[in-house]
């Protein structure tokens, strides 16, 4: 090993950074799977070949987001000897670019004294959310540990899922009754912290929330003016308690670049950023329509056992919505045998009333997810979905007549079987819409397999239909 480590770089001095984008132009035009792909295999190969300074020396090029995506698929034996050697505050630029999930995996042979100097040197609401997803005998020892871990204790009592979990305490602030070049003074005394602040928040001496002011109207403002004077007053909050999902819509619909979180008496405590947001967003639209195919909570690579607790229950519900449809059939043996065109039609009258149930269920829980549907409108949503399905099984129920009537030649056929589409559409319309609301008014998430139920109710009702008229107007089929 030492031998290798003395000769290999000599030997092959150019064809190491080949593997790695050096420049940031490069990283930027190559695909990110790409990238961090090519930045293990070569951590892996220098691990092999040269000597552990080496291995570290390239690691430090990376970007801190490649970083810590490499890290996850690293060996152990690796991930230590980088871990080991960083110091605290490289490990901590790593840490904020990771999801908390990924950074515990990462950072979990890590001590409670390696991992608190760690958080030390990372932002208050990444520190909370590393430390929400460990034991709570660990949680105690690494805050004990820490430094000052006052405003994580009180980001810790906040749910993860609320604005007082995703906000941030380290936000700028000043007092309504300051001059313009007080508040500047103010300002420059963050330092290289406010380079990104574009505007700060306004409160009074009992630290009440009174409003917002920009940046540019501080620096434009005349020196004798008071920050209470020039400031925005048509502030927008919310509460420590308030659902993530309500702070995505405020700040989507009054296009927000923070928003501040107060308590009940409107003192306040702290702000949500955009930026914090995204992830949010994402992981909200994420969940909704996993929870629609009924997969919520799995990963594409995760435990074979997670994924078989979370999908086989609903595979079972599926199968006995699919054993009461055949039972449905059951009952048209007879009707069936005398004709049996029918069976032949069958899956494309229950087929269309699916596809055309969840297409509206699909839209239904998006829309309900993102605030369109308020509850009073429920009845309106229920009649245009009705509307619409009326409209396209006619259209529908037109087409595939005649198509059962030049294929079989039998009129009548193709009457029947345009009329079930007919009905089956506008059910699926009608299940489409409905059962989310069903499950908004029990206090049920509307995502939670909303399609399961509805292809049950399109596939029983478009059954009973199309069999229940072919049974009517057999002596007209046969």
């Amino acid at each position: 090993m030492d031998q290798q480590t003395n000769i290999e770089p000599e030997q092959k001095p150019e064809q190491e950074p080949e593997s790695l984008p050096e420049s940031l132009a490069e990283a930027q035009t190559s695909p990110r799977e790409e990238l961090v792909q090519a930045i293990v295999l070569n951590i892996r190969q220098l691990f092999e070949e040269a000597s552990n300074d080496q291995v570290l020396a390239r690691f430090r090029q990376v970007h801190p987001v490649d970083q810590g995506e490499a890290l996850t698929s690293l060996s152990e034996d690796i991930r230590r000897l980088l871990l080991e050697n960083l110091i605290p505050a490289e490990t901590a630029d790593i840490l904020e670019e990771l999801e908390p999930e990924e950074a515990v995996e990462v950072f979990q042979g890590l001590g409670n004294q390696e991992l608190a100097g760690i958080l030390d040197q990372t932002s208050r609401d990444v520190s909370a959310d590393i430390l929400q997803l460990q034991s709570q005998e660990r949680q105690e020892a690494i805050l004990a540990i820490m430094t000052d871990p006052q405003e994580v204790v009180t980001l810790l009592q906040y749910r993860e899922d609320s604005a007082g979990g995703l906000m941030t305490l380290d936000y700028p602030v000043v007092r309504e009754t300051l001059s313009t070049p007080n508040a500047m003074d103010q300002l420059r005394l963050l330092g290289p912290e406010a380079e990104n602040i574009n505007s700060i928040l306004v409160v009074d001496d009992g630290n009440r929330l009174v409003g917002t002011l920009s940046i540019t109207r501080l620096a434009l403002a005349r020196p004798t003016a008071v920050i209470g004077d020039i400031a925005d007053r048509d502030t927008i909050s919310v509460t420590a308690d308030t659902d993530q999902e309500e702070c995505v819509r405020l700040m989507e619909r009054y296009n927000l670049i923070q928003l501040p979180v107060v308590d009940n008496d409107g003192k306040l405590t702290g702000v949500i950023l955009a930026e914090d947001m995204v992830d949010v967003v994402e992981e909200e639209a994420t969940e909704d329509m996993y929870r629609i195919a009924s997969v919520a909570g799995e990963r594409v690579m995760g435990p074979l056992r997670n994924s078989l607790r979370r999908r086989l229950p609903w595979l079972y519900i599926n199968l006995g919505t699919a054993l009461f449809a055949g039972l449905m059939i059951s009952f048209f043996e007879s009707t069936i045998t005398k004709v049996v065109a029918l069976a032949i039609f069958l899956p494309v009258v229950a087929g269309q009333g699916g596809i055309g149930g969840t297409q509206t269920v699909t839209l239904v829980v998006r829309s309900m997810a993102l605030g369109d549907v308020p509850r009073h409108l429920g009845i309106r949503l229920l009649v245009r979905e009705m509307s619409l399905g009326l409209i396209n099984g006619a259209l529908l129920g037109v087409v595939v007549g005649l198509v059962a009537y030049a294929w079989k030649g039998n009129g009548t056929l193709g009457i029947v079987l345009g009329l079930a589409m007919l009905g089956n559409m506008v059910v699926a319309g009608l299940a489409g819409a409905g059962v989310p609301l069903l499950l908004r008014r029990f206090g049920m998430d509307p995502a939670v397999s909303s399609a399961v139920f509805v292809t049950t109710f399109t596939d029983v009702i478009g059954f009973l239909m199309f069999l229940g008229l072919a049974a009517a107007f057999i002596n007209y089929l046969v």
